[in-house]
């Protein structure tokens, strides 16, 4: 499951939802959620905390990860960066606050739940490529308790050809599915997002659910990698600006032969 719900407090076209009943809705999508996926599935719900006014944040999505860390099992905490976030009020020097430019990624399931690493490696950057030529194999340890091998670190990404992300993704989300000739959605998550998290979290022929569809771009990301996907969607317009986007894409994928 990879969605992107409501933020409570926040006044969309579907509404504004009250932190208490932001709760009482998402207790029990992940109920649902928890009942229906397989044993090695898992849930990631991408979340923005935001303000009751400048200076004095909500709490609601730290309640929520703490109730269902505990309750169920909080996998790795993951946040994605968007270095294109444009200056807002609370950065005004009146003010004299920071960029809100990161959202939680709340990953639940079970602690072996499936993962792919190979799908989401990235590219040696160039002090890594000049760490892999190292063939120092001595334990080295840092005032703060962390050790490591550097030799083995090189080795290991000759190996892969790539290294481990960070749980920290910067993703530029600068342009979304905008179209003046089609429905657009203002809270949309960014098609590469949904890319990463389905290559990592879906197998081959895997099936992803988004409760909270939107447009479609979960489903689009999924049946670009040839996963199935299963969206629901409360508002009429949005449900059908999905429907023709997963149309066109099943268009596009069709091969040349079909007449």
């Amino acid at each position: 499951m990879i969605s992107d719900p409501p933020y409570p407090e926040i006044s969309r076209a579907y509404g504004r939802l009250p932190e208490c009943d932001w709760h009482d809705l998402m207790n029990s999508v992940v109920k649902e959620a928890r009942r229906i996926l397989k044993p090695t599935g898992s849930a990631v719900f991408v979340l923005q905390p935001n303000s009751e006014h400048v200076g004095t944040m909500r709490p609601w999505l730290w309640e929520f990860m703490a109730h269902w860390a505990k309750e169920w099992n909080l996998i790795q905490d993951f946040y994605v960066w968007n270095p294109a976030t444009p200056p807002n009020v609370h950065c005004q020097r009146k003010h004299g606050l920071l960029r809100p430019s990161v959202k939680y990624c709340v990953w639940l399931g079970s602690p072996d739940c499936y993962r792919n690493q190979e799908e989401i490696l990235w590219s040696p950057t160039q002090s890594m490529t000049q760490t892999l030529q190292s063939q120092n194999y001595e334990l080295r340890s840092t005032p703060s308790g962390y050790s490591t091998r550097i030799g083995r670190i090189a080795e290991t990404v000759r190996e892969r050809g790539k290294v481990t992300p960070y749980n920290l993704l910067p993703l530029a989300n600068t342009s979304g599915h905008q179209s003046p000739d089609h429905v657009s959605h203002g809270a949309q998550t960014p098609l590469a997002l949904c890319h990463w998290w389905t290559r990592y979290l879906a197998p081959p022929q895997g099936t992803i659910i988004d409760p909270f569809a939107g447009v479609a771009n979960t489903g689009v990301a999924a049946l670009q990698q040839g996963k199935t996907w299963i969206g629901i969607e409360l508002l009429e317009e949005y449900a059908d600006e999905g429907r023709r986007r997963l149309t066109a894409e099943l268009e596009n994928l069709r091969p040349a032969w079909v007449a």
